[in-house]
């Protein structure tokens, strides 16, 4: 059971905001740096000061969710990503120079870095601190005003989110939206400089027609099925720490989480017993383990199980790895694998966005590689192996949003690297510089001065014109 307030959760609410933020945004079109470095410096200290607030209240809406593990998730990347583009906003706002054609000569190019205007983010609930505040932060960079539309799933979390920006920013800067579909719907047809949807790839269909209505320019972060490739030199015990680590945080409800192993024929079985030796380490008390976290409600745990119902009736073993303890208790999964699902069932179609895992076997490396790419491109390959070659393989011959070697989801923290999809898995990115120019406009500026050789080139065009064209076009 949900619940929002009102007034923030109406359609008058929504474009009342909206027309507040536009007319900011056109009397200070250009924040100056300083501005955007405050903003940056404020919301890092609302974060800091509101730790325990969020933690708590994360646990809250999940049902269950470490302290640790929130902090490691969503807090620890959230304030790098902010001390990052703290350090690099000067650079990244300095107009770059470009060459000017020889016909424009003398003249100088620059491509200016300008606000977009209003940015609207639409975020999930598996993450919503990070997923909501994560897009906050480039859109500030770049000097814009935003809209962050919450997930009606985290009443919580969305309270403590808003008494943060709007402590840190106030209303000049950013204004919080809460409600059900028809409230997300309303939003993502608002004429927006630049929407950021994060989500399934079921809605995202829909964000991307409503924004057409406007012309407005998205950026669609989807998910979808993120293999792990097993290379036949890959170190199985190691494989089997990194994948548990980036399958069962957050229980699976991650976008980046492996969502099915490929494994060479000959090591299924080890690193099957692998799996099972880490996570009797990582929690041996089953899912009454104090540290494993709770699916976020009914319809999501109805919704696992459903998959795994579904594989028993095909006939698919479906072990289930963590045997102490029930199967489920208190909104939590056991962890399963399920051997050799075929491509037809529910939990081979979908995104899993839980604790459970199909292992595929093959018996050429080949055949892996043409698996996954006749496939929708995933968000993220991560590839297990000890061959350079293998690499070399996967960043030229597979596409994804992106490639891990020799771990799991570590890619969502790094500062520095840009985070998005391709194809199935959405498009655009953002985090670091590219995050930044994705929420700008890359003006293109030409300051001519002095002579204009182009005017001997105007019309009328006589028998001199076409001599000087004739000897000089080539060098143009």
């Amino acid at each position: 059971m949900t619940t929002t307030d009102p007034q923030y959760s109406s359609h008058d609410a929504i474009h009342s905001a909206f027309a507040r933020l536009k007319r900011t945004a056109q009397q200070t079109p250009y924040p100056l740096a300083e501005n955007r470095l405050h903003c940056l410096q404020q919301l890092q200290e609302a974060i800091q000061d509101h730790e325990i607030a969020l933690l708590d209240a994360l646990r809250a809406d999940f049902g269950h969710r470490a302290h640790e593990e929130s902090r490691l998730l969503e807090l620890v990347p959230l304030l790098g990503e902010i001390k990052h583009a703290k350090r690099h906003l000067n650079a990244w706002m300095k107009p770059s120079k470009r060459r000017v054609h020889m016909s424009a000569l003398p003249a100088n190019a620059q491509v200016f870095y300008q606000p977009k205007g209003v940015v609207g983010v639409i975020s999930p609930w598996n993450y919503p601190v990070l997923l909501s505040l994560g897009p906050l932060v480039g859109a500030l960079a770049a000097g814009n005003r935003v809209m962050l539309k919450l997930s009606e799933f985290c009443p919580a979390t969305n309270r403590v989110i808003r008494d943060i920006v709007m402590r840190a920013l106030g209303e000049d800067w950013v204004d919080v939206i809460e409600g059900e579909a028809d409230i997300a719907n309303a939003f993502s047809l608002l004429p927006f400089d630049h929407l950021l949807f994060t989500g399934s790839t079921s809605v995202g269909h829909i964000i991307m027609r409503n924004a057409a209505e406007r012309l407005t320019p998205v950026t669609l972060e989807l998910g979808g099925k993120s293999p792990v490739l097993v290379a036949p030199s890959a170190d199985l015990r190691d494989t089997a720490k990194k994948l548990v680590f980036g399958k069962l945080l957050n229980a699976g409800q991650t976008c980046v989480a492996p969502d099915y192993v490929l494994c060479h024929r000959d090591q299924k079985s080890s690193l099957i017993d692998y799996i099972e030796e880490e996570l009797a380490a990582y929690y041996p008390k089953g899912v009454l383990s104090p540290d494993y976290t709770s699916v976020i409600n009914e319809r999501q745990l109805g919704r696992l199980q459903g998959y795994l119902d579904e594989a028993k009736a095909a006939g698919v073993q479906c072990d289930n790895l963590m045997p102490k303890g029930p199967e489920t208790r208190d909104g939590k999964l056991a962890f399963h694998v399920l051997h050799e699902p075929d491509d037809a069932l529910k939990i081979m179609q979908d995104e899993i966005f839980g604790p459970l895992l199909p292992v595929l076997i093959y018996d050429d490396m080949a055949d892996a590689l043409a698996y996954i790419q006749q496939r929708p491109r995933p968000l993220a390959l991560y590839l297990f192996t000890q061959q350079a070659t293998d690499r070399t393989q996967c960043e030229a011959h597979t596409i994804s949003g992106s490639l891990v070697i020799n771990h799991t989801l570590i890619q969502v923290a790094q500062a520095d690297l840009p985070f998005g999809g391709i194809g199935a898995s959405g498009m655009g990115s953002y985090h670091a510089e590219e995050g930044f120019r994705t929420f700008s406009h890359n003006k293109s500026v030409l300051h001519k001065r002095g002579i204009n050789l182009l005017a001997l080139f105007r019309p009328p065009y006589g028998r001199v014109i076409h001599r000087l064209v004739a000897r000089f076009w080539p060098l143009l």
